[in-house]
């Protein structure tokens, strides 16, 4: 039998020292953004009962979650999501608040991804929601949010893609096609699949109209700057769309306003999860990333699973997606992890080392204490680490500064060293 524990599963990673610091970092940078905008912290439990995210509009794949039992037979799951556990919470323990509520997160979060393709399957979601607005406000606000995240972050060279989910919907709603037919459509209009969608519009040309062939044909294309919705104004003659677009003109037009347009772009064929979305869709695309970092959207429909009938709109952005493009465009501003001090010293005044070193960290610098005996290991060990300064304390009277770069040793009092 193969033993797995020196192992860890597919689909997860150890993070060290400088790319845990460095991570901690962006978690520390988007929290703080959110809080400054008056988001206030929760923290979900990882463990979540499988019914919260059990059905079609909870927008996650069944089998991407993991699931298992607690002792009374009951079946659980490690939460694939923050969105959903944030709309229990809002229909059960906050259900009576004064609206709208304003939630930010930064927590792990898992997912069975089969075939992993560069996917992990425990990831850290970083986020915001706002519960109880229906206002285009609110989605304008999440939208220049996740601009200033972004660029926050260190990131440049970024589009946000928006779409709506009521223009697709408007569009095939009065099709005479069965919910199986309209679903492969929307799935080869997700992928962009020009093909397969076009055979398969030539094979129902005898039920379908000629216009709703040629837009549903356009769907794959329509993405690209805001002409975009002139563009699709002219294949649309249904209410639902039309005020999905001009939703959308309208948002841009105030995203404009603010100087954001350079980031805005429109994707109409953005279409996936439509029994979760209900109004604005996007995601957010770095140059050099291969699959989206930002992801959000209006899900009207979503609380009410929890007892509340309320709005609500928010954003995730993938926090070990934004580390990997940074790495890789070397934009990462990194954080000495190592200690700027180590205190050697016999066990005999460990105190007095004790003391100096609190006074170092009190300064704002960190420091270290040598559990080593000879002074030529700890200064091995500093050399190692990088430390660029040991204090050996050889008495209450002598206390004497190394520097390991310029190999000076100096004699200081205590009280001067810092």
């Amino acid at each position: 039998m193969v033993k797995w524990k020196k192992n860890i599963p597919e689909g997860t990673r150890d993070i060290l020292f400088q790319d845990c610091a460095d991570k901690k970092f962006i978690e520390n940078t988007l929290r703080k953004i959110y809080v400054d905008r008056g988001f206030l912290e929760v923290i979900t439990p990882t463990l979540e009962f499988y019914d919260v995210f059990d059905g079609e509009e909870q927008g996650i794949e069944q089998e991407k979650l993991y699931k298992l039992f607690d002792n009374h037979g009951r079946i659980l799951t490690v939460r694939p999501d923050i969105t959903i556990p944030i709309a229990r919470l809002s229909g059960t323990k906050l259900r009576d608040s004064y609206y709208p509520l304003r939630f930010c997160y930064c927590e792990n979060v898992f997912r069975a991804n089969e075939n992993l393709n560069g996917k992990r399957n425990e990831f850290t979601q970083s986020g915001v929601e706002i519960i109880g607005s229906a206002d285009l406000k609110a989605d304008i606000e999440l939208i220049a949010l996740a601009v200033k995240a972004l660029r926050e972050t260190g990131i440049e060279n970024f589009k946000i893609e928006l779409g709506h989910a009521e223009f697709f919907k408007g569009i095939v709603q009065g099709l005479p096609l069965d919910d199986d037919d309209k679903e492969k459509i929307r799935g080869y209009i997700e992928n962009k699949n020009y093909g397969s969608l076009g055979n398969m519009l030539m094979e129902k040309e005898d039920i379908l109209e000629k216009k709703d062939i040629e837009i549903l044909n356009l769907f794959p294309s329509l993405f690209g700057d805001v002409s975009v919705i002139n563009k699709a104004r002219k294949y649309t003659n249904n209410k639902k769309s039309e005020e999905a677009l001009n939703s959308l003109e309208y948002m841009y037009i105030r995203l404009k306003e603010m100087g954001l347009s350079q980031y805005i772009y429109m994707d109409l064929g953005m279409v996936h999860h439509l029994d979760y979305y209900t109004g604005l869709i996007f995601r957010g695309y770095i140059e050099g990333a291969g699959d989206d970092v930002l992801y959000g959207g209006r899900y009207d429909n979503l609380v009410s699973n929890f007892g509340v009938d309320v709005p609500a709109t928010g954003f995730a952005i993938d926090v070990d997606g934004i580390l990997e493009v940074l790495n890789k465009q070397n934009r990462l501003k990194h954080i000495n992890v190592n200690a700027d001090y180590i205190v050697h010293c016999a066990v005999e005044l460990f105190n007095v080392a004790n003391n100096i070193s609190d006074k170092i960290v009190q300064s704002g610098s960190k420091c270290e204490l040598s559990l080593f005996t000879d002074t030529q290991d700890t200064i091995e060990y500093a050399e190692k680490k990088k430390i660029k300064n040991i204090i050996f304390v050889n008495s209450h009277e002598e206390i004497l500064l190394y520097d390991t770069a310029s190999k000076v040793i100096k004699k200081f009092e205590a009280e001067f060293i810092i």
